[in-house]
C-alpha cells in the first residue's frame, strides 16, 4: 500500500485491516475482527490514513 509507505506505518494487522475496509469495502469492526486485531486499532490507522490523504490533496493543490 503505498499510502503506508508514505506515512511510514510499520504494517500488521491493523494495517492489513485498514486495506480490507478501504480496498474490500469491509466494515472496520468485521475487518478488525477478520485480522484479529481491536476496532479501535483499525480506526487509529484509518485516521492516519485520512490525516496522510489531506496532507497530499493539498500539496498537490498548492503546486499545481
Amino acid at each position: 500500500m503505498a499510502l503506508a509507505e508514505l506515512l511510514r506505518m510499520r504494517g500488521g494487522a491493523s494495517q492489513e485491516a485498514a486495506r480490507l475496509v478501504l480496498v474490500e469495502g469491509l466494515s472496520t469492526t468485521a475487518a478488525a475482527r477478520k485480522v484479529g486485531t481491536s476496532p479501535q486499532g483499525v480506526s487509529n490507522v484509518l485516521a492516519s490514513c485520512r490525516r496522510g490523504l489531506e496532507l497530499a490533496r493539498r500539496a498537490t493543490q498548492g503546486s499545481a
